[in-house]
């Protein structure tokens, strides 16, 4: 009989120690999830920053763009020129033309930054919502396997914490066009046609 009780006795042990591990590896799931929460909190909000600073700096550049456009358009009706030959022989244009070149270029390789980050910071927003999830269906069964999601989360904070720590753009992969192609676009005449 006491043989029983004791048999019983640790067959209930048993299933209570298994319980709590099911409840332990629960919460260390949770625990590693809530920390991918705030370490995509922290990118998201560095990404954020990148974002602002990106719009920053092409508003100014646009503002620049856009008052170079208008001195070269006022010489162009002071002077009387209307072709890009006549335009290169004019100093001031042919400057303003140059400082333009450069302006759109810069402005879009910052588009396509804007663009970049944005796209990023979606991905990491449903990452959220998909931990979330996990998270709430953790606290119902007590385990899941999460190293899919972890995964996930770790691969997009490889590809983007470098690119928070790095200037918006590289002027080194600045292309402008050419300055026949831009005085097309700024000329009196191009709004004519």
């Amino acid at each position: 009989m006491k043989k029983r009780i004791t048999v019983a006795g640790m067959v209930s042990i048993l299933m209570l120690l298994i319980c709590m591990h099911r409840v332990s590896a629960g919460d260390s799931k949770t625990r590693e999830l809530e920390q991918k929460i705030y370490e995509i909190s922290s990118l998201r909000a560095k990404i954020e920053d990148k974002i602002d600073q990106a719009v920053e700096m092409q508003t100014r550049l646009e503002h620049q763009r856009a008052d170079l456009r208008e001195e070269v358009q006022s010489e162009q009706i002071r002077s009387g020129i209307y072709s890009h030959q006549e335009a290169m022989q004019n100093m001031r244009i042919r400057n303003d033309l140059s400082l333009i070149q450069v302006l759109q270029a810069y402005i879009e390789i910052l588009n396509e930054r804007i663009v970049y980050f944005q796209n990023g910071n979606e991905y990491l927003k449903f990452l959220l919502y998909q931990i979330k999830d996990d998270m709430a269906i953790i606290h119902t069964l007590k385990d899941m396997e999460i190293d899919q999601l972890t995964g996930r989360v770790k691969r997009a904070s490889d590809e983007f914490i470098p690119q928070t720590q790095k200037p918006v753009f590289n002027v080194a992969d600045v292309r402008p066009l050419a300055v026949e192609a831009v005085w097309d676009r700024v000329s009196i005449s191009s709004r004519l046609n």
